[in-house]
């Protein structure tokens, strides 16, 4: 268990995916306010 590259690696991995989920998130978020807005027109 003493690998620091390989906890490294995971730990940055971990930061990728959450940043990653992040982003397609504020997407989603995004794209349902533009279509309430549209919709209310």
């Amino acid at each position: 268990m003493g690998n620091a590259g390989g906890s490294m690696f995971w730990m940055f991995g971990i930061v990728i995916i959450i940043y990653i989920l992040g982003m397609c998130l504020y997407q989603l978020y995004l794209w349902i306010k533009k279509r309430l807005s549209k919709r209310g027109d």
